[in-house]
């Protein structure tokens, strides 16, 4: 489909139910969800273990074929933990794998099938051991991920850092810095001084927010109908 034929009234009634989807099946899940949370597709979000928390203003975007992780596995008395700031954004297919602890700051933005973990959950000599060794990682605010990107154990990424599409961070990445390659090495630095946006801004008026985006889909959806929705899914045309 080139377009969304859905009418206004489809689109609202879909967003109410993953709305409430996630509000009842998900959040349950969560040692502590903030207010404000939108999932796109909630059924296919994936959350286990004890300690993961995020603030306010999550947003996730997961499919059948790119879900999103949050997995806490500590082995004998380790409590395990993944606290994710507010305005945190996950793309499909992001994993967070916990034996200590991952901690990511405000205003975060990871994009599809980011990997964070810290731990390597097998020992080069010893591949049986339940309790490999676990260094915390910590991704301070307003980092972004880009496509792909691995970031190891034992990791800091400092506040409003980059990473490029597919960087395997291993060693701790400065604040500012746009790192890249495998392993991941600083390519430029940002300026400190320079004016900077950060999901916050975006999120920070919630009601401003959902009156804006209110208006942006009914003037998006405008005249569409019922009638043509279905005429699109059971006789499409060229051009639909």
């Amino acid at each position: 489909m080139r377009r969304d034929h859905r009418p206004y009234w489809m689109h609202a009634l879909w967003e109410r139910y993953e709305n409430w989807w996630a509000r009842t099946w998900l959040a349950p899940h969560f040692e502590a969800l903030g207010e404000n949370a939108k999932i796109v597709r909630p059924w296919h979000v994936e959350v286990f273990g004890p300690n993961i928390a995020a603030g306010k203003a999550l947003h996730m975007v997961a499919s059948r074929d790119a879900p999103v992780r949050l997995t806490v596995w500590s082995p004998h008395e380790k409590q395990g933990r993944i606290t994710l700031g507010d305005a945190v954004f996950l793309a499909g297919g992001v994993r967070l794998m916990a034996a200590e602890e991952i901690t990511v700051g405000d205003a975060c933005l990871f994009a599809a099938r980011v990997t964070i973990t810290d731990c390597d959950w097998h020992g080069l000599y010893d591949r049986v051991d339940p309790a490999p060794a676990a260094k915390p990682v910590r991704i301070g605010n307003n980092v972004w991920l880009g496509d792909g990107v691995f970031v190891g154990k034992g990791v800091t990424i400092g506040d409003h850092a980059v990473a490029a599409a597919r960087a395997v961070v291993v060693r701790d990445v400065p604040p500012w810095a746009v790192v890249a390659g495998c392993p991941a090495k600083v390519v430029k630095m940002l300026d400190p001084a320079a004016p900077m946006k950060t999901r916050l801004d975006l999120l920070g008026d919630v009601p401003g927010l959902t009156k804006f985006m209110e208006a942006a889909y009914r003037q998006a959806l405008k005249g569409n109908s019922t009638f043509g929705w279905l005429r699109s899914k059971l006789f499409p045309r060229r051009g639909d």
